[in-house]
């Protein structure tokens, strides 16, 4: 009775998303590669399809939702600011983590979800612990890849894996095959239009406020995608919460502002983001802002670890050809 149920439930969550499984199907007991919150190898094992999953990082949520699968959701953490339009509805409709960044064990244990997916350190002493105990205590965990630390990410063993990841999970492969492809198409699509054009410098920056900056270097996905819009990343190493002098020693071509949602939850218009920019002291003694070479990418597609990637390099090579 239980194993139909299942089956039910599953074929139920498909036909709502508006999709046939075309014979697609997840094996018992499968076994998906992943890593620990250090970034060392090891599996997620699951009992079947997971049917109550707990998102701790909601670009996950974004990527089950764009391959159909919002029943599976349980809760998850809320967005980073606008959703994709295809997607925001469904998103708002997602049952939502009450903690504010990540729930406590106890409050876990009470969900009773059958597999967790989150950020790296979402997996570590300070947070939920290791995931390989979340294993043990029969709750799959998987760890999104482009969360991970230290390691030069790139759409190719990222991005892509992760969809395939949770195509395999979810017995929806054939879906997670074509979002890949489509994917692909649009990468290969945005290159076209920079290859003639040189390598432009550009450094990555996120306002804190108060004179305080952070600049993204070369082991984050935003370093790959830079790349393969023309650009040259000039942080190479971890540049966290550091001053104007700092930032206006790099000089580059290409200012690329990550700006944070509004007080609503809200990305910025990029009308109201470059004011920001061209309004604060600090930047505007920066050549790439004096020039108008200035790229507003929301924070949400610089941190989705999805597809959404896709929508950062479309920015990034919509401003250079603007600015050629």
């Amino acid at each position: 009775m239980r194993r139909y149920l299942l089956v039910l439930l599953t074929g139920l969550s498909v036909f709502f998303a508006g999709c046939g499984r075309d014979g697609e199907q997840a094996a018992a007991g499968q076994v998906i590669q992943n890593f620990d919150a250090n970034g060392y190898a090891r599996r997620t094992v699951l009992q079947g399809v997971p049917q109550r999953v707990l998102v701790l990082y909601p670009g996950a949520a974004e990527a089950m939702l764009e391959l159909g699968l919002d029943e599976h959701i349980l809760q998850t953490i809320g967005a980073y600011g606008s959703e994709p339009e295809q997607i925001a509805a469904r998103f708002a409709k997602l049952p939502k983590v009450k903690a504010a960044f990540v729930p406590a064990q106890e409050e876990v244990f009470a969900l009773q979800p059958d597999l967790i997916i989150g950020w790296a350190h979402n997996f570590s002493a300070m947070e939920l612990g290791e995931a390989q105990t979340w294993q043990m205590r029969g709750i799959g965990a998987y760890i999104v890849p482009a969360t991970l630390p230290g390691r030069s990410l790139t759409l190719e063993d990222a991005v892509y894996p992760f969809l395939r990841d949770l195509g395999q999970m979810f017995g929806v492969e054939q879906r997670a095959e074509a979002y890949i492809a489509s994917c692909r198409r649009q990468e290969e699509r945005a290159m076209s239009q920079v290859a003639d054009l040189p390598v432009a410098t550009a450094v990555v920056l996120q306002d804190h406020g108060r004179s305080t900056y952070s600049l993204y270097d070369a082991s984050y996905l935003i370093d790959d995608v830079l790349a393969k819009a023309g650009f040259a990343n000039l942080v190479r190493r971890k540049t966290s919460m550091v001053g104007p002098e700092r930032i206006l020693a790099y000089d580059p071509d290409y200012l690329v502002y990550v700006s944070l949602p509004g007080k609503d939850g809200n990305d910025l218009s990029e009308e109201d983001a470059l004011g920001l920019v061209n309004a604060n002291p600090d930047l505007k003694r920066l050549r790439a802002v004096q020039q108008g070479h200035i790229i507003v990418i929301p924070f949400a597609e610089v941190n989705s670890g999805n597809g959404r990637a896709i929508d950062a390099l479309n920015r990034l090579v919509t401003g250079r050809i603007r600015n050629r």
